[in-house]
Order: C-alpha cells, then structure tokens, then sequence
C-alpha cells in the first residue's frame, strides 16, 4: 500500500530516536520536513482562487461584505465540506503549534517520551478532536509560544490509566479537556493536580451532583468546567453548601439564573465587610460570608457554575468585573453590562468575537467549517484573527470569519442577552422557590415525637405572614423532607424624605425638616427625589469627582470630609407629613464621603436603572419624581455594580450634615426665610412645578437644591424617640418591624421546660431568631456553620398543659440568609 511522504517520514523518525548519532538539530530538520511535506499536500488540495475575490475577502469591511465575497467563490463552500483534509490539516495544527524543536527536544528525553508522541501522532481523531478544542494552550492562559503536547499526553494516559471510564462518552471528552487544559501547568506546590480534577468531576458525575447538561458538553466547554482555580475541596464544599442553603437555585428551571443567582441573593455586595474576612477559611467561604464588589461576587459566579460543570469565564468590562456563564439557549453575562460592553480572558479577545465563536461552535458539524479554514490558514502562514470587526483580514481567516457570522445568521442563536443582567440584589421570592414551595407534601409539615418526649417540628409545619413580615421561603430538601428560607434583610424601604419640595412653604424647607412618606407611591409627580453617597476608595479623596454614565449623561458629586454638628429643629410634635426633630443632639460622623452635588436626574436615573431604553427622555435635567422607595435602594446599588464604588442612598444624619455645610442656623445661609428663594425652589417661586438642577446658589459646601424642588429619599426608618437615643457617632437610623415571622402550636400534656434549638445552615455570624412562647422572649443564637446543618445554641422555654404557640422572628439589623430545617424541644434535664 502507498504510503503518503509525511507518514513515512515519522515512522524513520521513531527509529531516529533510538540512535545517538543523530543529533536533536537533525531531528528537528526532519520534524520541520514533515511540516513541509504535509503543507504541500494540504495545497495541492486547494482550489485555484483568482487575485480579485481572493481581495474582495480580504478588504471586506464588515461582515456582510465578507460573506458576500465568500459566496462569490463557491469552491470554497465545497472545500470546507468536505472532511478530506481533515486529518492531514489537524496533523500540520499540532506540529505547528509543538513547533518542531519543542517536540524533539521532548521525544529525546527518552523512550516513553517518545512512545507518547507516536501514539498522539498515530491517532488521527484523537488529533481532530484537539485541533477542534483549540489545542494545547489553555482557554484561559497565554496564546503564544510552544504547545505542550508531550504534557497532554502525560496527562491524557495518566486520567485513563487512574480511571477506565476515561475512554468513551462525556469522561472521555472531560480526560482530553483536563489534559488540554493544564498541559502548561507546572508541577509546583497549590497547583491544580489534573489527575486529581478529572477524578473529582468524575466522582461528583457518578453521583449524580452535577447539572443535568453536563453529560451534553464538548471538550472545548469541558475546558472552562475543569480550569477552575479552586481546589477540589471548594468544588465539593460549592456543592454541598448549595443544596443545603438554597436547593431553590438548584432546582429552578431558569437556567440562567441557575446557581449564579445565590450571587444575587445573598453575596453581600460592598467591601466593608472584606476586612473581616478569615485566614483559615476558603476564599470562595469568604466572599459568601462577607461579599465584596463586583471583582468578588463575579469570581463567586464563575466558581459557583463550575463546581456544579458548568462553562464559565471571565468577562470584564471597564472598570467593572463581571463573568459569563454557559445556558442551552448560548452563552451569557452574569452580574454585568450585556454583551458588547467588554472583554473575556480567552484567545478571543473582545467579547463578541468569543460569543460569536460559542454561538458557531452550538452548530455542530458546521463549524468544523470555520476551524477547516483557520487550519488552512494555518498552513498558510497567516496569523489566527477572531475580530469580525475592521478590514484587512488574512484571506483564510477572513472566510472562517464569514463562514462563522453565516452559521449563527443562519441559526436560531441568541445574539443578544435576554436574560438581563441583574445588578440588584433579588430577595423576592423566585420562580424556583414557588416551584420548591408546590412540592412541600402534607408529610413534610408533620410534627414528630420520640419515646423520651422529644418533640421535632419541622420549620414548614409552621405559618406565616404573607408579604414582609412574613419572607419566609419553603422548599425542599436534598437530603429529604422540607426546610424554610428566611431572606437577609438590612434596612426596610426607606420612609423619611429630607429638604422640602417645591410645593412646601419655605419654613419647611429647613435644614432639620422631616418629611414620613408612604411606602407605595401615590402618583407621578409625587414629590420624591433622592440624591447619592458614594463612599471614597482612596485615603485621600479628591475634592470633586464625576462619574461617566455613558451617552454623554455624568453624574457629579463633592466631597464631604468628617466632623460633628448638632443635629435636629425645635418641632416637639408630629404635623401631618412633618415630624418631630427635637430634641437637638450631637452627631459624629467619623468618614467623609462623596455626596451628589446635585438631585439625580431624570437622565441620570434613565442610564442607570434602564439603560436601554432609547425613547426620547422629557426634561432630562430635572430632578427624578416619584421614585419607589424601594428602587431609591436599587439605583445605589446599580450604580454600584456599573462602577466598582460603593454607592448607596445618604443616612438621615450625612443629609442633614450635608445639608448644614458647617452652619448651625435653620438654613444654611442663616435664619432669614425671606433668602431661600436664592437657594431653592419652594412654594412661593416654582410656579408649581419642578425646575432643572443647579439654577440656584449653591450652600458653603457646594451642593445645589439641599431646600426644595423635590424632596430627597434617605434611607433611615423613622422612630418616634430615636433621635432621644440615638448613636453619637455614625447613626443609621433605627429598623422598625420584624422579619420571617413564623408560628407554630405545640401541645403537651403536662407543663414542663423544654429545651429548644433549631437545626439551621448560615452563611454569617452574628446570626440568630428570637422566639415567643406564653410572653417569654428568648433568643437563638446561630453557629457559623458555611453551608453545614448545625445546631443553635439551645434556650430554656415552659410550655403549658395544652395548646402552645411558638412564635419565632428575626429584627435588628443587618441579619444574613438562613436556611432552617426544623426546632426541636427536649424536656429540660438540668436544674
């Protein structure tokens, strides 16, 4: 049988191997004439293409124009049809990127060496599948110099040798990913053992613990399951932590919002809490437990994804951290703006490019059309080009780059994000929770007693308050039967708005002035506004500083450095709308901050909270009106993720300090009412209506409309005696209501004590529900457990002969997400 040039000559280079007089140089000569030899067969396989379309490719503009030229020569559809050069162009793909010194200097190093050559060499597919993956670098790694295919070999025959399921189906696919992936991966103390990560996925695989999708991936997503940074033991805590603190996120059938959504709900965003982070926790354990900014909660998203074999990279934007994560509807962005807005860490540099080769690569045999015209390129000598954007492609990459656009027009492939990018923090109750909710059964609710007069009741045999009161989230178990979720919660909406409007008369436009609004917005033009503080991230701010919104819309805000002021008026008593200010106190604020020199507006608030809205915007440079309290929380929090900065709304203390620039007197120009009309829009000048910012003087410190125009939302509650008790330095306000309320009756035949712990899972410390029963109050205190059933710290409670009711609930803020299974009350032992 004929025999091609190429094979023949690595069959004299085996042998070549096993004789010193050949020197590495030679050898690596005769690598460089198997390049050669499969160059010239590859192009003696090409079709002829005239000068003039092969230009009209390369100088496309766009990708419109390029697909045209491609169709204009249509041999070279049939050409990459075909699977006739596949085996001698992925052959030539390897060698080139082993580069024929790499590879001989590798196979010199002895027999097994060489043996592992041979065998990668000798297997056509095994090649394909390699080229088609990308080859040895890793997705996430340099994009340049020698690939390791000694390395991949290694690694390859290691995992099958550990493991005999590494030979077929996904295990197969996830062995060549692990050894593609870490083939540039030193042997050096903390580095990932690829053996040990491919047994990992396998055995969570057998046990049925990751995503139903997994079984379906290629090698090339595979890649960006196994590349995790986090050790084998984060994986699994990932894993485990998930099923018992929020199954809901396991459950939902929101693929999107599967798993990354913990990051949403309870991932605190803000870095106050880093400083509190712990050195013999995991790091992935201190972003649940004290959150971070958008850096942190998008390496949680990432991590979280992979733990469960999920593809998930990197996809920063400017000055803002953000990944993006596989779904069977295509790839999306996760915790930042949509696709177009940044970059990823692969090969594929921008964004698009990366989207564009992930909606290509869901097409199956189609795009071995794109990758067979890289390869030819490849052989070419052009440089490999994943831009569609700009003219001036190399000929071949430029047909892969057509012939990938063509693929996804041509497809049902999601081109844009559907799924939103959710900035906010989510605490409603999900659509999986609903689901997780319906199939709680009657004998999940059931109390249980034991033959020593142990009672257990599970925490969904309990009822609770619809609404607020009630954020009580039932679900099911993993580890079977049911448990209830009770959401974090900080500060309810905020009800206190500051500074008068422009229908308030001009002695309630003080610097004291409380306004209570409502929780539930009347109408528009309801008078609500609300203006930012954005905490400084360097030890020496500047003075002012402005932040890019895009579109030309900037919002700007001024420095306020630390101090104390006497804060309050001389209104005893509530008036309506107006409350009490009284009595007057000494108020420390012990940080300066950044507050906004100016009332959001209309504009600013649009870019914001809904970027993507082109309509024409009405009075763009008027203050905001009529916001919902509670998107007064969220437009901080936006804010927050877009820039990297802690953003939020102003304590009632920082407005009012704010607001006085210094001064003690009821205005902050003095005491005369008869000169706010140079300050501010109010009754007796704004013709009834709001004007745009900044037309009035501004006070000492620089910030306009502090009185008037529209009043502006703070985001303390309102307490009748809190200013009689409040904190001298740094107060927030006081937390009115109460959380996840929830009741239960019990009955026994005798009265007794009875010692009551719950079993909970808690991702915080501090954490703990107080409890009720018969007009005692006692307070659980919760472990730290991290994503681990635990046991509270047990209270001593007396239950009556007959029906009791155990009320439990959580106030005081800040309280953090807390998963309970069930109490348990054991007839008190001690004294």
């Amino acid at each position: 049988m004929k025999r091609s040039r190429h094979a023949a000559i690595i069959v004299s280079l085996s042998i070549m191997v096993l004789s010193p007089a050949r020197t590495w140089a030679e050898a690596s000569d005769s690598y460089s004439d198997v390049l050669d030899g499969l160059r010239e067969e590859i192009i003696d396989g090409l079709p002829e293409i005239d000068a003039s379309l092969r230009k009209g490719i390369e100088q496309a503009g766009d990708s419109a124009a390029r697909i045209d030229a491609v169709n204009r020569i249509p041999q070279l559809g049939e050409l990459l049809r075909s699977d006739a050069l596949d085996a001698k162009l992925a052959r030539f793909v390897v060698l080139h990127e082993a580069t024929p010194s790499e590879l001989m200097a590798y196979v010199g190093m002895g027999k097994e060496h060489r043996e592992r050559i041979d065998a990668l060499l000798g297997d056509d597919q095994l090649m394909l599948q390699i080229a088609i993956a990308d080859g040895a670098r890793p997705v996430q790694g340099r994009d340049s110099g020698p690939a390791r295919y000694g390395r991949v070999m290694e690694i390859y025959n290691a995992v099958r040798e550990a493991s005999p399921k590494a030979k077929e189906g996904v295990l197969h696919r996830l062995a060549l990913a692990v050894a593609l992936e870490f083939s540039e991966s030193a042997d050096e103390e903390g580095t990932v053992d690829p053996v040990e990560r491919y047994l990992h996925y396998e055995r969570a695989h057998e046990a049925g613990e990751l995503d139903p999708y997994f079984d379906r991936f290629s090698i090339w997503e595979l890649r960006f399951v196994v590349s995790a940074p986090e050790s084998d033991e984060a994986l699994t805590w990932g894993r485990e932590m998930l099923r018992n603190f929020r199954p809901d996120h396991i459950l939902t059938e929101n693929v999107g919002g599967r798993y990354t959504n913990l990051v949403n709900t309870d991932v605190q965003y803000g870095s106050i809490r880093v400083k509190h982070d712990r050195p013999e926790l995991m790091g992935v354990q201190n972003i649940l437990m004290n959150g971070g900014i958008c850096g942190r909660r998008a390496f949680f998203a990432r991590y979280i994804c992979r733990a469960f074999g999920i593809p998930a990279t990197a996809r920063p934007s400017t000055g803002h951290g953000a990944s993006a994560r596989w779904t069977p509807d295509g790839w999306i962005v996760v915790l930042g703006p949509r696709w177009g807005s940044g970059r990823t860490t692969t090969r594929y540099r921008n964004d698009l490019d990366f989207l564009a080769t992930t909606q290509a690569r869901a097409r199956g045999d189609k795009f071995l059309r794109v990758k067979r015209a890289q390869w030819i390129g490849d052989v070419m000598g052009e440089e490999r080009n994943f831009e569609e954007a700009g003219e001036g492609k190399p000929f071949w990459n430029g047909v892969a780059l057509a012939t990938r656009r063509r693929i996804i027009e041509e497809s049902d492939a999601m081109t844009l994000d559907p799924l939103g990018a959710e900035l906010g923090e989510a605490n409603g109750i999900s659509v999986a929770s609903k689901l997780a909710a319906s199939s709680v059964s009657i004998e999940d609710r059931m109390t249980t007693r034991d033959e020593n007069g142990s009672i257990t009741i599970p925490a969904v045999g309990c009822v609770w308050e619809e609404g607020e009161a009630g954020e009580v989230i039932p679900m099911k178990s993993f580890g079977g039967g049911a448990q209830v979720f009770l959401p974090r919660f900080f500060h309810q909406k905020p009800i206190l708005v500051r500074g008068g409007s422009w229908r308030h008369e001009a002695a309630l436009c003080a610097s004291a002035t409380r306004h209570w609004r409502g929780r539930r917005p009347r109408k528009s033009g309801d008078l609500r506004g609300l203006r930012l503080v954005v905490v400084p991230d360097e030890e020496v701010p500047a003075k002012e500083m402005s932040l890019d919104l895009g579109e030309g819309v900037s919002m700007e805000f001024v420095h306020i450095p630390p101090g104390t002021f006497i804060m309050g008026g001389t209104l005893n008593e509530k008036d309506g709308d107006i409350l009490a200010d009284t009595p007057k106190h000494e108020v420390t604020l012990s940080k300066g901050f950044y507050f906004g020199k100016y009332e959001v507006t209309n504009a600013q608030y649009r870019r914001i909270m809904d970027p993507d809205n082109d309509k024409p915007l009405e009075d763009p440079n008027h203050p905001v009106d009529g916001v919902k309290p509670y998107n007064g929380i969220l437009i901080g929090e936006y804010l927050s993720a877009a820039t990297g900065l802690e953003a939020r709304l102003p304590t009632e203390a920082e407005w009012e300090y704010a607001a006085r620039a210094g001064t003690d007197t009821i205005y902050s120009f003095g005491d005369d009412p008869a000169q706010l009309g140079d300050h501010a829009w109010f009754k007796d000048n704004a013709g009834g209506k709001a004007h745009p910012v900044g037309l009035k003087k501004p006070n000492p410190w620089g910030l306009h409309d502090m009185y008037g125009n529209v009043a502006e939302f703070v985001r303390d509650e309102h307490l009748d005696d809190y200013y009689a008790n409040s904190p001298k330095v740094d107060p927030t306000g006081p937390l009115l209501g109460i959380h996840s309320s929830m009741k239960v009756t019990v009955t026994v035949a005798e009265t007794g004590r009875y010692d009551l712990v719950a079993k909970v899972v808690t991702a915080n410390p501090d954490q703990f529900l107080k409890v009720e029963v018969n007009g005692a109050v006692s307070e659980l205190n919760m472990p730290l457990t991290l994503g681990a059933w635990g046991e509270s710290g047990p209270v001593t409670v007396v239950l009556k002969k007959g029906e009791n009711v155990l009320h439990f609930w959580r106030d005081g803020a800040s309280q953090y997400g807390m998963a309970v299974k069930s109490f348990t009350l054991a007839p008190h032992s001690g004294e």
